[in-house]
């Protein structure tokens, strides 16, 4: 057990530095894909860490007297720079690619860097409706549970997509980790989510609502480009967030 603690914190560690700007240290190791896949079991503890955060500045601008509105702005800001907006670049590629005629022109603009009009609109749409269904929810609960259920549901649906999808090209971003998890770290994420069952309908729903768009991305992505590539994995995170947070915001209303 002692020689597979250190694996173990190496594997964390990295989940953070991938989905994260969160310092973690120098990793002395050699970065290997199979820690990459293993620290997959991690994102969604990442997930509850993130929403952890958002919360406490949540709580800061109420304090410091800001509306729910420019609470929600200023939490979505922050979520995108907590993450490097590593997801917020998957959604405006994918949906830019879906306009491709052909399964290689798809996959060939997703790979471009400059975004078109359906990058730019969906992405601006998905952000729009994360920013009023947080604000719908700061305004009508006393503790803002949702905000950090939801990161870490988005997180886990991310790595049950991986698991369940194959790639479609010979190497890239998604290449180390889609097709390529384990049973058991897909297992040990679930178990980090649980968790958030014991919160009763609220926590089930917003799980639930949170996973929706990987199972429909999962299908999407096979008709249209061949199989999951990391770009649709950043699209499941966002997506699967901004489900979460409507869902939550319904319920509560």
């Amino acid at each position: 057990m002692k020689e597979g603690r250190p694996d173990m914190w190496t594997h964390l560690r990295l989940a953070f530095s991938f989905l994260t700007i969160l310092p973690v240290g120098r990793i002395e190791e050699e970065i290997t894909p199979e820690k990459l896949q293993r620290s997959a079991a991690f994102f969604p503890l990442v997930g509850w860490l993130i929403g952890l955060f958002l919360v406490c500045l949540a709580w800061i601008s109420g304090r410091a007297g800001a509306t729910p509105m420019i609470s929600g702005v200023l939490l979505v800001i922050f979520d995108a720079f907590l993450t490097r907006g590593l997801h917020l670049d998957g959604v405006a590629d994918f949906l830019d690619g879906l306009g491709g005629a052909d399964r290689e022109q798809r996959l060939s603009i997703m790979k471009d860097s400059t975004v078109g009009v359906f990058g730019v609109v969906g992405l601006v749409l998905s952000l729009f409706l994360k920013i009023f269904c947080t604000a719908a929810i700061l305004e009508n609960v006393l503790f803002p549970l949702p905000i950090i259920i939801v990161p870490a549901a988005a997180r886990w649906a991310m790595v049950l997509l991986a698991f369940a999808g194959r790639y479609p090209r010979e190497a890239g971003t998604g290449h180390a980790f889609v097709g390529q998890i384990r049973k058991q770290d897909l297992a040990v994420g679930g178990l980090v989510l649980l968790p958030a069952f014991f919160f009763g309908l609220h926590g089930i729903v917003t799980v639930a609502a949170a996973l929706l768009p990987a199972l429909w991305l999962h299908k999407k992505a096979k008709q249209a480009l061949g199989g999951v590539t990391g770009d649709v994995l950043g699209a499941s995170c966002v997506f699967g967030e901004a489900a979460g947070l409507l869902a939550a915001s319904l319920m509560i209303l």
